[in-house]
């Protein structure tokens, strides 16, 4: 029986110099479940929540909206459950229950634009109105997720950061439509979920989104995955960033007096790599092979009690340098691209802060970095963002903004680059 996950860690470097008194070493950790893997297809738990605003008129987002949750409820399974929930200054339930009263649950959703609900956006209702009806059907043998669509920003939004946080077992994706949403809260809500973000530059986009949510649903082959670091003695973390299939920070690293990390790592999709990248500081040793770090991946496959596979962080200490200047493509180039995501980010917040000059020089490091890595889409984002700072000094006009919402999650999507493209990318 073929294996369901593959995990694999690779060091940036096999040798490490003896001398060095703060050697930076990064290492991948990087899971990925098979095809094939002997797991049934587990039924889904869906809430769905829409934001039925007063902006949710304008460019046909709603029709679009309709369109793409009756696709959705088209292509569910008797034994789904589905829950559709709309919002603006109140939320309500429109349909809920088993996805087999399908011609019942599009005549809800063809009734939304006649609920009166008012044309604010307080999204925290919504979410909260979904995750209970989640919660009813909540059990193990389903994958619970709740789909949150919205256009605008929304009042408390502490609240729905806390709700996410208060059901840690139900997963999140967030869609934002247009340029007026707030993408730092969706971000975060999809992130500390283990869900995903969506951007939807174009309203006719929305159907699509749906339909790659759901086929990625489909595709879940890997349940709870985990990830647990024991590091060596003397061995420091520095930072920890998700390196697949989309980039972002994994936050402080909170190792505890047990010297264990842990970053929650969610559901994974067949064939599709989820991993980490840990950015370690290593003490000087003598010369000789040193296991500096265990690496755990924790999971389950649907129907079967958890599993984990573990692998030891081995380097060789050395006095040649020669041997130490030898890298790992495969994971300095998911390094290049992480510190290249760094350098868009701190460019914004430079830009916010008025700081232009030092907003365009990050954003000129961040372009010679996708440059040489070949990366042609995430260069012509860059570019744009960079041609729109010079022109307005400012992230706040339509064009701008609609250009730093592209560009982000352009630089966020990991790239499948050609580890021999590689060159030595230092940022700024």
């Amino acid at each position: 029986m073929a294996q369901p996950l593959n995990f694999q860690v690779l060091p940036s470097r096999d040798y490490v110099l003896s001398s060095a008194e703060n050697f930076v070493l990064y290492v991948l950790l990087e899971a990925t479940a098979q095809k094939g893997g002997g797991g049934a297809r587990l039924p889904l738990n869906l809430g769905v929540v829409l934001d039925r605003s007063g902006s949710m008129y304008d460019e046909r987002r709603l029709e679009f909206v309709i369109e793409a949750v009756k696709f959705l409820i088209d292509n569910l399974n008797p034994e789904d459950q589905v829950a559709i929930v709309a919002f603006a200054d109140k939320a309500q339930v429109l349909t809920a229950g088993a996805a087999a009263d399908k011609q019942g649950a599009k005549r809800a959703i063809d009734d939304i634009d006649l609920l009166e609900i008012g044309g604010g956006t307080q999204m925290a209702l919504g979410m909260r109105a979904a995750i209970e009806k989640v919660r009813e059907n909540l059990a193990p043998e389903r994958l619970n997720r709740v789909l949150v669509l919205t256009d605008g920003q929304t009042y408390e939004e502490m609240a729905c950061v806390d709700l996410v946080r208060a059901n840690p077992d139900i997963q999140v994706s967030a869609m934002g439509v247009g340029i007026d949403f707030n993408e730092k809260l969706l971000m975060r809500i999809a992130q500390d979920s283990g869900g995903k973000y969506h951007l939807i530059s174009d309203s006719a986009q929305i159907p699509s989104i749906f339909d790659d949510e759901l086929q990625g649903l489909r595709a879940v082959a890997i349940r709870n995955g985990r990830i647990d670091v024991l590091l060596s003695q003397g061995v420091q973390m520095r930072e920890a960033f998700r390196a697949s299939p989309e980039i972002y920070s994994l936050g402080e690293p909170l190792v505890g007096a047990d010297r264990k990390v842990s970053y929650q790592i969610g559901d994974l999709e067949a064939g599709v790599p989820a991993s980490a990248l840990l950015t370690l500081v290593l003490p000087p040793r003598k010369p000789g092979p040193v296991r500096i770090a265990q690496a755990s991946f924790h999971y389950q496959v649907p129907g079967a009690a958890e599993s984990a596979v573990t692998a030891d962080v081995t380097v060789e200490y050395t006095l040649d340098r020669a041997l130490t200047s030898k890298a790992n493509s495969r994971v300095m180039n998911l390094v290049d691209q992480v510190s290249i995501a760094k350098l868009q980010s701190k460019a914004e917040e430079e830009l916010k802060a008025g700081n232009v000059d030092r907003a365009t020089r990050l954003l000129s490091n961040a372009i010679q970095g996708t440059q040489r890595l070949g990366n042609i889409k995430a260069t012509q984002a860059l570019s744009g963002l960079m041609d729109q700072i010079k022109q307005t000094q400012t992230l706040q006009t339509r064009a701008a903004k609609t250009t730093l919402l592209n560009a982000q999650a352009v630089v966020r999507k990991t790239q499948m680059l050609d580890p021999e493209a590689l060159k030595e990318f230092k940022p700024e």
